[in-house]
């Protein structure tokens, strides 16, 4: 077995273990609704600072409608 020169055999190193659900629910509501929202205020009022703001601001709102169905 070989190991590199200059690693010491005890480095401490983190697991990061993300559930399923976190990043479907990401792709879910920053994605696909932040590119809905930013579609839907395009065709609606078709000012580009106002859907940037609506694509960023819109998956947040959904975010906070939907926790309260979530089960604990």
């Amino acid at each position: 077995m070989r190991i590199r020169p200059n690693a010491r055999l005890r480095e401490p190193f983190a697991v990061y273990v993300v559930p399923a659900w976190k990043w479907k629910q990401f792709i879910a509501f920053e994605l696909l609704g932040g590119i809905a929202f930013y579609l839907i205020s395009k065709v609606l009022i078709s000012t580009e600072w106002f859907c940037i703001a609506a694509n960023m601001a819109g998956p947040q709102m959904l975010k906070h409608a939907v926790n309260p169905f979530r089960p604990s």
